[in-house]
């Protein structure tokens, strides 16, 4: 039988393609000796304008939906593998803000570099319209996955269980 949904076959490669990113982010975080949280953090870390304005394991772990003895658990482990350096802020000496180190970096190239490499050669099959188009539906999707799991609810009848994406426990 034939599916009359026009988007199940492009939903079923996106959803392909999330999980064969999961498998390579876990397979490269066990080579590192690394947790995929831990990877997770350094990605929130390296996103365009993070690093520009301090940031407090207080917000890395709402950012994340970790509970905070898991932030400080993470960056405990981010701190000793020489990822993150903590830093009492300059304007409240009260806060303490995390800066990623250069380690990481060579770290993350290292990872993330030969993926980059295939992707950028399967991207080059792309007009530049092609790329920009692409380039809008992932962010369509991204906001479209955001606001989903902003409206998830707890199950009828059932606990809530995990905190959401402000970091709170319903």
């Amino acid at each position: 039988m034939m599916s009359t949904d026009p988007y199940g076959e492009l939903l079923t490669a996106m959803r392909e393609f999330s999980l064969e990113s999961d498998r390579y982010v876990e397979r490269v975080a066990a080579l590192y000796g690394l947790h995929r949280t831990d990877l997770n953090a350094l990605g929130y870390l390296v996103r365009p304008g993070v690093g520009e304005k301090p940031l407090t394991p207080g917000k890395l772990g709402a950012a994340l939906n970790l509970s905070s003895p898991a932030t400080t658990a993470l960056v405990d482990r981010l701190e000793r593998s020489g990822h993150v350096t903590r830093q009492r802020s300059r304007t409240d000496r009260r806060q303490v803000d995390l800066a990623m180190t250069d380690h990481a970096g060579e770290v993350g190239r290292a990872m993330f570099g030969p993926l980059a490499a295939v992707m950028r050669g399967a991207l080059g099959k792309y007009t530049p319209g092609e790329v920009e188009l692409l380039t809008r539906f992932l962010h369509e999707m991204t906001a479209a996955t955001e606001a989903a799991g902003d409206a998830v609810a707890a199950p009828a009848g059932g606990a809530a269980h995990g905190a959401g994406r402000d970091g709170t426990v319903p």
